[in-house]
């Protein structure tokens, strides 16, 4: 089966990056505003597809694109890649310079939140404003890998072990156990679309490699130095039962930059902007339309 490229309206699109092919929707007038740019998380399935109920909403107010990034969704997924957080800040920074516009509003989540940080505190002219839905990489959990580390990444790119292994973490059962016990507080927001797309998803030529180097902690990134010289306007959002990063992290992160807030969506896990769409939708709304307002003025 091949993922589900219906979810998000828009024209598909290729970014010919240096490393490889770059898919990305767009959507909305252009000129209407600064462009928004969707940053999906990373995990096994992992794509622009969690978007889908932002996306075509939010066309209708901004020019939106939505990128999977490279190793993930219908971007290439080439073996010889240095799959590592610097590849994707980097990555983050040439599509929004080269394809976006600059500067962006960006929305994006977990270890792609991560990266969106780091970018706007190194190149600060490309990104206007930030939604993070739940950033990772500010405790100690997100070390970067050590010789153990390295061990395991052999482990996983063997074509036995490595291959059982994804099999059995990506199976159909394992994702919707994942989903169920992680993504969503409202299980029946785990739908067999949802399941299936993450499979067909995490299932294409290829999907391991990038996977492989998130498990082994290559895809890690420290984002509390950059976070606390932030200088554009931070919103943190977060879901309130997240037991992956819980809400502490966000509080933590605020001590951190004053200029950021805080939104917390009750009955939510790491998923606010599909459990809680239209409230999120706002958000973004009310965050980057008075900000666009405030700059006309």
């Amino acid at each position: 089966t091949e993922p589900d490229n219906s979810a998000l309206g828009g024209q598909a699109h290729f970014f010919g990056w240096k490393h490889g092919r770059v898919f990305y929707k767009s959507a909305g007038l252009e000129n209407a505003g600064p462009p928004l740019v969707f940053i999906h998380g990373i995990g096994a399935g992992a794509s622009s597809f969690m978007w889908r109920k932002n996306f075509d909403d939010l066309s209708n107010d901004f020019p939106v694109f939505a990128l999977d990034l490279l190793g993930f969704g219908l971007s290439d997924k080439p073996p010889t890649a240095a799959y590592s957080a610097d590849l994707y800040v980097e990555l983050i920074t040439d599509f929004i310079r080269e394809v976006a516009g600059q500067p962006a509003n960006v929305i994006a989540s977990s270890l792609g939140a991560a990266y969106a940080i780091r970018v706007a505190d190194e190149h600060p002219e490309l990104i206007n404003a930030l939604i993070l839905n739940g950033p990772t990489g500010s405790d100690s959990l997100n070390r970067r890998p050590g010789m153990a580390g390295a061990a395991f990444y052999g482990l996983l790119q063997s074509p036995v072990l490595g291959t059982s292994f994804y099999n059995v973490m990506a199976s159909e059962r394992s994702i919707r156990d994942f989903a169920r016990d992680n993504l969503f507080y409202d299980h029946r927001r785990v739908t067999d679309r949802l399941v299936a797309n993450l499979y067909a998803t995490s299932h294409q030529h290829g999907a391991q490699h990038a996977i492989a180097a998130f498990l082994s902690g290559y895809l890690n990134t420290d984002t509390r130095a950059p976070f606390s010289r932030l200088t554009q306007p931070a919103v943190l959002v977060w879901g309130k039962q997240d037991n992956t990063t819980p809400v502490e992290t966000g509080v933590s992160l605020l001590q951190l930059n004053p200029r950021a807030a805080l939104e917390v969506f009750d009955y939510c896990r790491m998923m606010p902007e599909q459990e809680h769409p239209e409230r999120f939708n706002e958000l973004v709304r009310q965050t980057f339309l008075a900000r666009s307002a405030a700059a006309r003025v």
